[in-house]
């Protein structure tokens, strides 16, 4: 049986969409919520980037490792000539919150501000994600 790695991603861009929407729901539900943590509700919203990411590279059929790493995705996307505002270009800020988020003690205190920032980074790159998945 061949790993994810080798098979590559499965499901199409409006699928991908489809998660990275609900990721982005679950960060947005749970930031006014007591007893969940910050690091899960950043996760959330890392998560939310990086299949938004993911299904705009699917649309425009370019290969991309399975990889959290947002920059690196970033990086496919611009040698695949696809353009992205500013914007979604600081959303590799939130590449941290994929590994070390899920873990206690890998991560500073996140402030409410870093909290914020999160989610108005997956919205900005879901919002552009959609426009060109769309097209």
């Amino acid at each position: 049986m061949k790993s994810p790695d080798e098979r590559g991603p499965a499901g199409s861009a409006r699928e991908w969409l489809a998660h990275a929407e609900s990721d982005l729901n679950l960060a947005r539900l749970a930031k006014n919520r007591t007893g969940i943590l910050p690091e899960q509700i950043c996760f959330h919203a890392q998560q939310a980037a990086e299949k938004a990411l993911k299904a705009v590279l699917l649309s425009k059929r370019i290969e991309f490792p399975l990889v959290h790493d947002i920059e690196e995705l970033l990086e496919i996307a611009q040698q695949g000539g696809i353009l992205f505002p500013e914007e979604v270009s600081n959303a590799g800020g939130l590449t941290p919150y994929a590994v070390e988020a899920r873990y206690p003690g890998h991560l500073e205190e996140i402030t409410p501000s870093d909290l914020e920032e999160s989610v108005r980074l997956a919205e900005a790159v879901l919002r552009w994600a959609s426009e060109i998945v769309s097209q």
